[in-house]
C-alpha cells in the first residue's frame, strides 16, 4: 500500500477528475496501456486487477496494492500527461492549478524516494556504473526481467575484477572465458585460503550460492531478453535478481573488511616507523 495521507488522494483525485469515475480523457484501453507502459501491471488481468471497475477504482487499487516507488512512478508520469494536455491545448495551468502541481510533485518525489531498488557493490567505473543505472532503473518501473541479462552482466565484470585483483585467472588453458559459476568458485577458494571468513556456514552459503550462479547462467541464456526466449515471469524475476543482488552483496563486505585489515596495518607500520629513534 502506498504511503498516501487521505489528503494527498483528494488532491489527486481533484486533479485527475476521478469524482466521475475517470481518469482525466483515458479510455478503458488507453488507461490499460498507459499504466502498462508506466509500471508494467495489466490492470484488467493481473493479479489483484481481475475485477471490472472504472478508471478511477483501479487507480486507487494501485494505491491500495502497490509500494510507494512504483505508484510514485504512475503519478509522475499521469501529472506529466496532464501537463501535456495543456500544452496541446496552449492554456495555462491556473494558478490554482500549478500550486497543486507543485505540491503533488512533492509528494510524487517523497513516494520515488522510497524506491524498490536492490543493494549492490557501488562502482565508479564507467561500465559498472551504467549497469548499475540500467538495474535501479528497471526495478523502479516494476520490470525485474529487464534486470536478468544485466544483473548477469555485471555479476560477471564485479567477480572478473575481483579474481584480477587476486591474480586469479579468469580464462580456462583454451582461452575460453570462465562461467560465473566458475568465478564465484574460484573466489571461494581464494577466502578460504586467505582465512578471511572464519565460520563454517558462510563458507557453506557461499558454496551452495555457486550452484545459484550456474542455474543464472541458464536463466539468463533461456529465460531473459539476452536472446529471443520465453522470459522469465516479474514473481520469479524478482525473486532470482533479489537472491543474486545478496550474493554480490556479501563478497563485496568481504573485500570491505579485507581492504580495512589492510589499512589498519599500513596506519600501525606508519605509527611504527614513527616511533623509532634513528
Amino acid at each position: 500500500m502506498a504511503n498516501l495521507t487521505l489528503r494527498e488522494i483528494r488532491l489527486f483525485e481533484d486533479l485527475l477528475g476521478m469524482g466521475s469515475g475517470y481518469v482525466l480523457d483515458f479510455s478503458n484501453n488507453s488507461f490499460a496501456r498507459f499504466v502498462m507502459e508506466a509500471i508494467n501491471i495489466d490492470i484488467y488481468g493481473g493479479p489483484g486487477y481481475t475485477e471490472y471497475c472504472s478508471k478511477a477504482n483501479k487507480l486507487r487499487q494501485i494505491w491500495q496494492n502497490e509500494q510507494d516507488s512504483i505508484v510514485g512512478k504512475l503519478m509522475e508520469d499521469l501529472l506529466d500527461y496532464y501537463i501535456d494536455q495543456h500544452i496541446a491545448k496552449e492554456v495555462e495551468p491556473m494558478d490554482k492549478e500549478q500550486s497543486l502541481i507543485q505540491e503533488l510533485n512533492g509528494v510524487i518525489k517523497r513516494l520515488q524516494g522510497n524506491t524498490a531498488t536492490i543493494n549492490l557493490p557501488l562502482r565508479l567505473e564507467d561500465t559498472l556504473k551504467t549497469l548499475l543505472d540500467d538495474i535501479q532503473g528497471s526495478l523502479s518501473k516494476n520490470k525485474p526481467a529487464l534486470v536478468l541479462d544485466r544483473l548477469h552482466t555485471f555479476a560477471v565484470k564485479y567477480l572478473r575484477d575481483l579474481c584480477a585483483k587476486y591474480g586469479i585467472a579468469t580464462e580456462g588453458p583454451n582461452g575460453k572465458k570462465i562461467a560465473l559459476h566458475g568465478l564465484a568458485g574460484k573466489l571461494k577458494k581464494q577466502y578460504e585460503n586467505s582465512g578471511i571468513i572464519s565460520s563454517k556456514f558462510a563458507l557453506i552459503a557461499i558454496q551452495s550460492n555457486i550452484a545459484l550462479f550456474d542455474s543464472y547462467n541458464e536463466i539468463r541464456n533461456e529465460k531473459s531478453y539476452a536472446h529471443d526466449n520465453p522470459i522469465l515471469n516479474d514473481i520469479e524475476a524478482d525473486f532470482v535478481v533479489r537472491a543474486m543482488a545478496n550474493v554480490l552483496t556479501f563478497l563485496d563486505k568481504i573485500e570491505l573488511k579485507i581492504q580495512h585489515e589492510k589499512s589498519n596495518e599500513i596506519f600501525q607500520l606508519d605509527n611504527l616507523d614513527m616511533e623509532l629513534p634513528f
